[in-house]
């Protein structure tokens, strides 16, 4: 299983970040190797369903993304979704006001099935995850809320 930790701070107020990014039809935007959702059901709070295409390496995995919480308490907001289809992951997002903005916080665990891959590609999905994934997620969401602005 690999895990992935990765921070940005955000010249923006936490709502907006906030309702940008629980809008399942924003992720395309932001989330990097996300395709155009084929289904949504719900609009990003807790009990939305969403049927997407993760695309890496050259490589479609089609999945579900189900939210499991949604919710903004004083000067936070968080965010959680469990992934799964052609691999199971669970992403945690964490959005807190500070300094005039908001820090966003994601986290993402991810369980590859180790039948569907060799041990090269599994290796390289992981990295790839590791070094790149979260960090330009993180990236194309402050792009998207600062340009907002």
């Amino acid at each position: 299983m690999a895990r992935a930790h990765q921070s940005i701070f955000i010249q923006a107020p936490i709502d907006e970040v906030f309702q940008f990014a629980k809008k399942p039809g924003n992720w395309t935007s932001f989330y990097n190797h996300l395709s155009k959702p084929e289904r949504i059901e719900g609009t990003g709070e807790a009990g939305t369903e969403v049927e997407t295409v993760f695309s890496i390496i050259g490589l479609r995995f089609p999945v579900t993304i189900n939210v499991v919480r949604c919710e903004r308490s004083g000067d936070e907001g968080f965010w959680e979704g469990i992934i799964t289809g052609s691999f199971i992951a669970h992403q945690k997002s964490h959005y807190r006001s500070m300094d005039g903005g908001t820090e966003a916080v994601f986290e993402l665990e991810i369980d590859l099935p180790h039948s569907a891959f060799d041990r090269f590609t599994e290796r390289l999905v992981y990295d790839r995850l590791e070094r790149n994934t979260l960090r330009h997620t993180l990236e194309n969401l402050k792009a998207a809320c600062e340009l907002e602005r």
